[in-house]
């Protein structure tokens, strides 16, 4: 048996729904990505519906609300589904991942996927109201988010795991984005996440409140602060195969 073969998508619910949305978070710069896909579930009321498995993930479980979950699940509502990791995905685990995920994409007939992540700045600091830029392998696509407030990259890198959905995507011919919001380099950031899913509301038509993630800051700060440790020591190995990161 290949690595490829040790992850397994598991569907506790049927999944079946015309060209649906994929929004993924998974634990990179910043949290960006976890912190949004997980208020967005929550506040949203998204129906948990599944989760990935595989003896590649660290042995961890998590626990909310008295519960033992998986530690990446798939949720759903209406058309939308959305993959929350609360797991940082190393390098060799996240090549075999992101092959599986976009399989399963492909076979859903996923319209869009999108990505989100953080962009590491060091005067985030002075900053109130966080920028978000993007990419897509998609011209149309590149025009609804620059509708929705988005900053195109014109040139520069991406790099890790949804690099690699990309490039997948780009191979099965799924139409794929990466949004970006400014974040701190080295400490999980709920005032990025709230950009991102500003940005969100106006390209599926959510209505996310991200009130609470503003209030909050500090105390989802401390309550994600074991995963930053975790994600930033991923981060690290990433970087010692010398990818470059993606720049404006």
């Amino acid at each position: 048996m290949d690595n490829f073969d040790e992850i397994a998508i598991i569907e506790t619910k049927k999944i079946d729904m015309d060209n649906p949305i994929i929004i993924e978070g998974v634990p990179d710069i910043g949290l960006v990505g976890s912190i949004a896909v997980s208020h967005m579930v929550a506040e949203q009321n998204f129906e948990e519906v599944g989760y990935i498995k595989s003896d590649l993930f660290p042995p961890v479980m998590v626990v909310h609300g008295r519960k033992v979950l998986n530690p990446v699940r798939i949720f759903q509502k209406g058309k939308l589904i959305a993959i929350l990791s609360e797991i940082p995905i190393d390098p060799r685990p996240g090549y075999m991942l992101s092959k599986k995920l976009t399989q399963w994409y492909k076979e859903k007939g996923a319209e869009l996927i999108i990505s989100i992540s953080g962009m590491s700045l060091q005067e985030r600091i002075d900053i109130d109201d966080p920028e978000v830029f993007g990419t897509s392998n998609n011209e149309e696509i590149l025009k609804k988010m620059e509708g929705s407030g988005v900053n195109i990259l014109e040139e520069g890198f991406v790099s890790g795991f949804y690099a690699l959905i990309l490039k997948n995507s780009i191979e099965l011919n799924l139409n794929s984005s990466v949004l970006l919001a400014q974040c701190y380099p080295s400490y999980p950031d709920p005032g990025a996440a709230a950009s991102i899913l500003k940005i969100l509301n106006k390209m599926t038509g959510l209505d996310v409140d991200v009130k609470q993630l503003t209030e909050q800051a500090e105390d989802l700060k401390v309550n994600y602060r074991a995963l930053m440790e975790q994600t930033n020591a991923s981060i690290q190995r990433e970087n010692k195969v010398d990818v470059p990161t993606m720049y404006r």
